[in-house]
């Protein structure tokens, strides 16, 4: 009961910073880990989760509107915001650092209790499961304070809903690091920006029909909607020919929202990709101009920001997107598409 107690109250859904109560200054930093742990270290250093405050997309939209309810996910620990506040430091780089998740009141958290570990540990095997995610993953719109700086509370539309489109998918029995959980010491927490991850979890092919070039787009391999998390996510399809980029044909598949007059924004418009649904594109050959032997060229993206082609004025150190799948061959060369 007192596991379940303290996973529950582990994070504040970015209300406020994570306060770790009595626990010595010597449990803060991944530092101190690196010793014993080594190969969780170097994974964790590397993930979403090591990088989450140092990321440069991240970064850019907090030097445009540096909020305290920003730090309190990307770097959540209580010593952190101080540091930030005092201009930044090696202990807010580490992000969502070891202790973020594993330490509270001086004990370690975690699954289950290794019989050599020299830690006090509190153990319960739903530590890491998706409820457990939902501390970062899930929350909704945020209403603001007068001041258009404090975050007061959220408003009934989620902004990131990673986690309740898991559970309402065909593998909400399978845990989140059933798939997120890959590397050895299961810390890499791969996701949208991993190459890899992106092979699995969408399939995508071309043929030709009639007259027509048809593209095949699936959510095969995600147990939640693609893309998911930040609001900013969405996918480009184009297909068109070398010669006639002007008339290159365009699709996207987003989220679009409008703000409420009390705080907070509603849903207009889902377009992204369900779990296990497939999307079929029809486009028909003439419309992009172009010799009839001359290559189609079919690009799927995952942007990840709000602008995929930065103006100087907003430069951003780090790609906008990723090349999910691209392609380009003689409509002829082709096969037919399946009855």
């Amino acid at each position: 009961m007192l596991a379940l107690v303290v996973f529950a109250q582990l994070f504040s859904s970015g209300l406020s910073p994570v306060e770790l109560g009595r626990t010595p200054t010597v449990m803060i930093s991944a530092e101190t880990c690196v010793g014993c742990h080594a190969t969780v270290h170097g994974e964790w250093q590397k993930s979403g989760h090591g990088q989450a405050w140092t990321d440069a997309i991240f970064q850019r939209e907090y030097r445009e509107r540096p909020l305290a309810w920003c730090v309190h996910c990307h770097a959540p620990l209580a010593q952190q915001l101080a540091e930030v506040r005092a201009g930044g430091g090696r202990l807010a780089n580490e992000g969502v650092t070891c202790a973020v998740c594993h330490v509270r009141e001086g004990k370690i958290l975690a699954a289950r209790r290794r019989a050599t570990s020299p830690h006090v540990t509190v153990a319960d095997e739903s530590f890491g499961g998706p409820q457990f995610c939902a501390g970062c993953h899930q929350f909704n719109f945020p209403r603001f304070a007068s001041d258009g700086k404090t975050v007061v509370g959220y408003g009934p539309v989620p902004m990131q809903n990673t986690v309740s489109q898991h559970a309402a998918g065909p593998d909400a029995e399978t845990p989140c690091l059933s798939c997120h959980g890959r590397s050895p010491s299961r810390h890499r927490m791969p996701g949208a920006h991993d190459p890899e991850m992106l092979g699995r979890a969408f399939g995508v092919s071309v043929c030709r029909s009639g007259a027509a070039v048809v593209v095949r787009v699936e959510n095969r391999g995600a147990g939640h909607r693609l893309p998911t998390g930040d609001v900013h996510r969405h996918l480009a399809l184009r297909v068109w020919r070398p010669s006639t980029p002007e008339r290159l044909w365009e699709q996207l598949w987003l989220r679009r929202f409008r703000a409420l007059d009390g705080g907070g924004k509603e849903q207009v418009e889902d377009t992204t990709l369900a779990p296990r649904e497939r999307r079929l594109s029809r486009i028909e050959l003439a419309s992009l101009g172009g010799a009839s032997d001359e290559p189609v060229s079919t690009e799927l993206r995952l942007v990840f920001t709000i602008d995929e082609f930065p103006l100087p004025t907003r430069p951003l150190d780090a790609p906008s997107y990723a090349v999910v799948w691209r392609d380009s061959r003689r409509f002829s060369d082709m096969d037919a598409c399946p009855e």
